[in-house]
């Protein structure tokens, strides 16, 4: 067979000059070895007291484990996808793209032929990885974010400049101009463009969202990954139907969409089926802590190869307390791993002389550093039973590895078996428990409001149903009822 086929077997349908402009297919069984990256310089040449600058080097490496090579395959599939279908030879692709081009309105890109494009969620709490997967996957399957083609006459341009994918984080204010500007932000960056400059004084949100679409499709963006989405920016937004709409709007602009962040950014979206078979495209994913120092992506994939990354001499530490310590303050979190890591040799450094040797008094130190001693929180509201996990409001119950009880040695008790402080922690949210139901109340309220803005259509599209609407309507009226109590 040809060799150029077999790597691009999506050249089987015909030349596609999108598709022959990026690196072939990634097998499933190479992910892997594609995604593990390693990163080292010669260390022992310099002093212990002058490697600290050194530490930073272990965000130069990836660690491939048997928990992200799904959702890495669900990247490429999308990417790929998405670059086939937007194939620029094909004549109806052309006049699609030109329709889109010369598109005044929302209501007119609607019209445009729907490319039933594909997305994909990925879920994890802070430290599970998902930035560090993303960017990983993207430099294997598209090293090149833009791409220049010439002599494009055969398929009706000139020259294009190709921004093949687009990585940005979702706008912190959770609003639809916000994101939508990021968006601009994040072409102009990789384009060397000025397209945030021109429109930033741009107030209407349809036109904005227009012009957005028409870039997106003019510079063939495959895919467009939104990342740090959280219930507060997402989830709990007024705009929350809208931006799904946006997103929907794109995949049948041929954009496929990757949507990365807290798991419960994603609860309301995940009650649409309609919304969930699009976004299944991809898969729907989730980066989960270790449940224990012995589960094989942990044990197996991810310490070996972790720990490989060191500027110390040696490691005067039993190998089975090691173990130990590293599961338990980091949480099962790969992200909480690697700033112990980097802490606890740091700790050995400034104490070495002519050679740096880690031993347990740097794990004592580490814990308690300025770096790591809030981070050991939310290893503890992960592993630990009862309100301690009240302090973050961010950590799902469902997320979390298997509760163990409290040693006794971890907090004073009082008669009620709280600390004084988890007695404040539980105040406090008691406290706001009334202010949390108004709030939520008027958040349901907003979104029936939403609903009966929408179009027909965009109904259709969301998957809402009479029923929906209806459930709708009695939880607003139940929370209005506890409210009076």
């Amino acid at each position: 067979m040809n060799i150029e086929i077999q790597a691009r077997p999506e050249l089987l349908h015909g030349p596609n000059p999108f598709i022959e402009r990026v690196p072939g297919l990634i097998p499933f069984a190479d992910l892997p070895r594609r995604l593990n990256k390693s990163y080292s310089v010669d260390w022992q040449s310099i002093p212990p007291a002058y490697r600290e600058p050194l530490l930073d080097d272990m965000s130069q490496r990836f660690v491939s484990t048997s928990q992200v090579l799904e959702p890495a395959a669900g990247i490429q599939k999308l990417f790929r996808q998405a670059l086939a279908s937007n194939n620029p030879m094909r004549k109806e692709e052309q006049r699609r793209v030109n329709q889109v081009g010369v598109s005044l309105s929302v209501e007119s890109i609607k019209k445009t032929q729907s490319m039933n494009g594909g997305g994909m969620i990925l879920k994890g709490m802070t430290g599970s990885g998902k930035t560090a997967l993303i960017e990983r996957t993207l430099e294997i399957i598209a090293p090149h974010q833009v791409i220049d083609h010439s002599n494009c006459e055969a398929w009706g341009m000139y020259g294009l400049k190709q921004c093949v994918y687009l990585r940005i984080d979702h706008a912190s204010n959770g609003t639809r101009g916000g994101l939508l500007k990021r968006i601009l932000h994040g072409l102009d960056e990789a384009l060397g463009t000025g397209y945030f400059q021109q429109h930033q004084r741009t107030g209407n949100i349809d036109s904005l969202l227009v012009v957005v679409c028409k870039l997106l499709v003019h510079h063939r963006v495959a895919l467009l990954c939104i990342d740090e989405k959280q219930q507060s920016n997402f989830q709990d937004s007024p705009w929350a139907l809208e931006f799904v709409l946006f997103y929907m709007q794109l995949m049948n602009l041929g954009v496929s969409v990757v949507l990365a962040g807290n798991p419960l950014a994603f609860e309301q979206l995940e009650s649409s089926s309609q919304v969930m078979r699009r976004f299944s495209v991809g898969g729907d994913h989730a980066l989960k802590p270790a449940t224990s120092v012995i589960e094989p992506w942990w044990a197996r994939d991810f310490v070996p190869m972790a720990r490989q990354f060191s500027v110390v001499e040696s490691w005067a530490i039993d190998p089975e307390l090691r173990s130990q310590l590293e599961f338990r303050y980091s949480g099962g979190l790969v992200g909480l791993f690697a700033v112990l890591h980097i802490e606890v040799q740091r700790s050995a450094l400034r104490r070495a002389k002519s050679s740096a040797t880690v031993t347990e008094e740097d794990y004592s130190v580490a814990i308690d550093s300025p770096q790591f001693r809030n981070l050991k929180k939310i290893a503890e509201a992960i592993r630990l039973e009862g309100p301690a996990n009240n302090h973050f409001v961010d950590i799902p119950d469902n997320v979390a590895a298997p509760k163990v009880k409290m040693p006794p040695e971890a907090s004073k008790e009082n008669v009620s078996g709280l600390s004084k402080s988890q007695v404040n922690v539980l105040g406090r949210h008691l406290k706001n428990y009334k202010s949390q139901v108004t709030r939520n109340a008027n958040k349901l309220q907003a979104k029936l409001e939403q609903i009966k803005n929408l179009s027909e259509d965009d109904i259709r599209m969301l998957g809402i149903t009479k029923s929906h609407i209806e459930g709708m309507y009695e939880t607003l009226e139940a929370q209005k009822k506890n409210l009076k109590k």
